[in-house]
């Protein structure tokens, strides 16, 4: 994993001038690079994993909209959370003022407290402020 140094810079912030760790992201996945790879690990074509995968986020939007959680294994569980604004009264609220943004929460399986997808990760390279590309 890269992992990139960015500095504090809202001034009235008590991180202001200092440093945190984010994860850098160097390349994005396409659903056919991961087709590709499925097809290459396991003996599904890669028109099926399409298929398959296609259908799982028609579920996937389908019940996190309504409120469950899904669960899959040796993968971890998803939900939906809402980031809000505060408000006074319970009767203030209105969902097209107060919900800034929908998002999705992932929790990696736990096993006896263990997470695999955590399992061998490493930080391979530190990129420093205004580096795009991992050093070598």
């Amino acid at each position: 994993m890269l992992v990139q140094l960015v500095e504090g810079t809202r001034k009235n912030v008590a991180s202001y001038g200092k440093f945190t760790a984010k994860a850098f992201h160097p390349q994005t996945l396409t659903m056919e690079d991961v087709c590709k790879e499925i097809q290459k690990n396991c003996g599904a074509k890669a028109s099926d994993v399409v298929q398959v995968l296609r259908e799982l986020v028609d579920v996937l939007q389908l019940h996190l909209q309504a409120g469950d959680k899904v669960e899959l294994p040796y993968l971890g569980t998803m939900k939906m959370d809402i980031d809000s604004k505060v408000f006074d009264r319970p009767e203030d609220f209105n969902p097209g003022e107060h919900i800034k943004r929908f998002k999705i929460s992932f929790i990696a399986k736990s096993i006896k407290g263990e997470r695999a997808l955590f399992d061998g990760v490493k930080v391979d390279n530190v990129l420093r402020l205004n580096q795009k590309k991992p050093a070598k």
